[in-house]
């Protein structure tokens, strides 16, 4: 199992996968790593500042990664030059290992992966982590295209993906969601009264820049106001500071994170492919923003035309707000209509697959 520290999702999709194959059959050798550890150091190093700045800083220069390359297809010389030119220590772990799959939740292990497929002999397949399939995701010795829905089949095939090898099985992600979670039992552990509406604001790891505008912008509105700021303690000490009619509550890391989202009516986060998915089988009133343009914001796309979530930003914060506490019909058609997008056990139906 391949995956890359490039935001949370991927490394949760992969550790879902790699927990169900383990469940289904406790033999099988599951082994899972970061990619960028077993490749050229720069290339994970530069990957992951521009990742990380560009969060924080500018949403326009991770337009240009995502969008501005121009990348047709992931089956290129080019790429796979330049893959093969920067694997450096890639071909060491596959001899260690002697994998029979391999599997990858990011395009770029995927590029890697590739390169070596014919002289090892493993079987390949990538689980496509957004709503919307971008070209570098399509590369020939692939077997197996897992995607978040069907109506993303169209795209693969215009793209070059081969029909029998697109499996819209859903995102993996942790099983505690398809279990259930006691929303009952999880607003009494943040302490929200039953009558009260609770909002989450769950950001990027790198919280910050245009995060703050928006949160004050809701502060003053009467509900349970919950903001996640990862590890960036300046903006949650700004927002300490903010006034008004909410019951605000700053937190950083939260360990289960899920309950909170299950305890609240209002989720507003950017739209990583993993979050939105973890919404759809709890079902808030799903409020989009700050999205990476390119790739997530494709995300919101999708969600909206569904009828499954808003776009909020600084500029209409207040009112979208406002539209949704004084029409609590719109919250509740929201609600449902993310529910019905729920695909349940996306993770063992996919270590199925890759099992047979």
């Amino acid at each position: 199992m391949l995956a890359v520290p490039i935001g949370a999702g991927h490394i949760k999709a992969a550790t879902a996968v790699t927990d169900a194959i383990q469940i289904l059959d406790p033999s099988v050798k599951v082994r899972v790593e970061d990619c960028f550890k077993w490749v050229w150091s720069a290339y994970g190093q530069a990957y992951k500042k521009i990742y990380d700045y560009g969060q924080l800083h500018s949403h326009r220069l991770l337009k240009v990664l995502y969008s501005g390359a121009d990348v047709k297809r992931g089956s290129s010389r080019l790429l796979s030059w330049f893959h093969k030119k920067t694997a450096v220590r890639f071909h060491r772990l596959l001899l260690e290992f002697q994998p029979d799959y391999v599997i990858c939740a990011h395009f770029s292990p995927a590029y890697y992966a590739s390169v070596y497929k014919r002289e090892f002999g493993y079987r390949l397949g990538v689980v496509v982590t957004d709503y919307y399939v971008h070209p570098q995701w399509i590369n020939d010795p692939i077997d197996h295209f897992f995607i978040p829905h069907e109506s993303l089949i169209k795209q693969m095939l215009r793209l070059g993906a081969r029909s029998d090898r697109i499996f819209p099985l859903g995102l993996p992600v942790n099983p505690v969601f398809d279990l259930g979670i006691d929303a009952a039992k999880a607003r009494q552990r943040f302490a929200i009264d039953t009558n009260r509406i609770a909002a989450m604001v769950m950001g990027s790891r790198v919280f910050g820049g245009e995060w703050f505008e928006l949160v004050r912008e809701i502060v003053d509105f009467d509900y349970d106001l919950f903001v996640l700021c990862g590890d960036n303690k300046a903006a949650m000490n700004q927002i300490k500071q903010l006034k008004g009619r909410a019951r605000l509550t700053t937190l950083g890391m939260v360990e289960k994170v899920y309950e909170l989202m299950a305890a609240s009516d209002i989720l507003i986060t950017k739209a990583g492919g993993i979050t939105s998915t973890e919404a759809t089988k709890i079902g808030p009133c799903l409020l989009f923003t700050n999205s990476i343009p390119g790739l997530e914001d494709k995300n919101e796309d999708f969600f909206i035309e569904h009828g499954a979530a808003q776009r909020i930003t600084v500029a209409n914060a207040r009112s979208v707000m406002e539209g949704l506490l004084s029409h609590p019909n719109i919250m509740k058609v929201l609600r449902q209509n993310l529910l019905h997008m729920n695909k349940r056990r996306s993770a063992e139906n996919i270590a199925r697959v890759i099992l047979s």
